[in-house]
């Protein structure tokens, strides 16, 4: 299946967003990477992304956690080939802000 969803030439240099944020251990499934994608919490180079919108090195990931509590910005160093290890994906991304946002429902 992952060769069918990476794009570009023999070393592909392209892949679907939710593939890639599962790959990379950003999300746990790539259900939960397809979910967030199609409630609009990922931007892809500070537009709304879909779930099949394709992924290159350099871009900029920003995502929100699914209460809206946190949000996180990378930018991706490589594409890899196949499912990587936690540890071997800190090297493919590099980390660009974590946030946290303010509570709408918490009164002052």
């Amino acid at each position: 299946m992952w060769r069918a969803l990476v794009g570009g030439g023999p070393g592909g240099d392209r892949v679907r967003i939710d593939l890639l944020l599962h790959a990379l251990c950003l999300f746990k499934t790539r259900s939960q990477a397809s979910k967030a994608c199609a409630e609009g919490r990922v931007w892809l180079n500070d537009q709304q992304a879909r779930s099949s919108r394709t992924v290159s090195v350099g871009d900029r990931i920003r995502w929100r956690d699914s209460l809206g509590r946190m949000e996180e910005e990378v930018q991706i160093l490589e594409i890899p080939t196949r499912q990587v290890s936690r540890a071997a994906s800190r090297d493919m991304i590099r980390p660009i802000a974590k946030r946290t946002l303010d509570d709408p429902w918490v009164s002052e």
